[in-house]
C-alpha cells in the first residue's frame, strides 16, 4: 500500500485565514481613522477601537467554547460581522456626538442615541 498525497489544500486555507487577519487589521485601522477624521475627538475615537478588536476576540472566545473551527464560512462570517459592529459603533458615536453638541450631558446622550439611530440593530 503506497499513500501520497493528492492536494494540498492547507495553502488555500493559510491564504485565507492570512488574507482575512488582513481584512480586519485593515478595517479596525480604517474605522480609527475615519472617526477620528470626522468626529475629531480621540475620547470618540478610543471607543471603537477597544469595541472592534473586543467584540472579535469575544468571538473568537464563543466559538472556542461551542467547539467551533476556523473555516472558510466562518472567516467570512467574522469579515461580515466585524462590518456590522463596526457600522453600529459608527453610528452610534455620530449621534452621542450630534446630541452632545446640541446640549446633552455625555450620559444623556450616551442613553438616547440608540433610540434614534438609522441602524436596525441599535433599536
Amino acid at each position: 500500500m503506497q499513500v501520497e498525497i493528492l492536494t494540498d489544500r492547507t495553502t488555500t486555507i493559510r491564504a485565507s485565514v492570512s488574507d482575512v487577519q488582513f481584512s480586519l487589521m485593515l478595517t479596525i485601522v480604517l474605522v480609527v481613522l475615519v472617526i477620528f477624521l470626522f468626529l475629531r475627538s480621540v475620547r470618540a475615537t478610543i471607543i471603537p477601537s477597544f469595541a472592534v478588536p473586543l467584540s472579535i476576540v469575544g468571538t473568537f472566545g464563543v466559538m472556542y467554547l461551542l467547539g467551533y473551527s476556523l473555516n472558510n464560512l466562518s472567516l467570512m462570517a467574522l469579515t461580515i460581522s466585524t462590518g456590522f459592529v463596526v457600522d453600529d459603533a459608527i453610528v452610534m458615536i455620530e449621534n452621542i456626538s450630534r446630541y452632545i453638541e446640541e446640549g446633552e450631558s455625555p450620559l444623556q446622550a450616551a442613553l438616547k442615541a440608540p433610540s434614534r439611530s438609522a441602524s436596525p440593530f441599535c433599536r
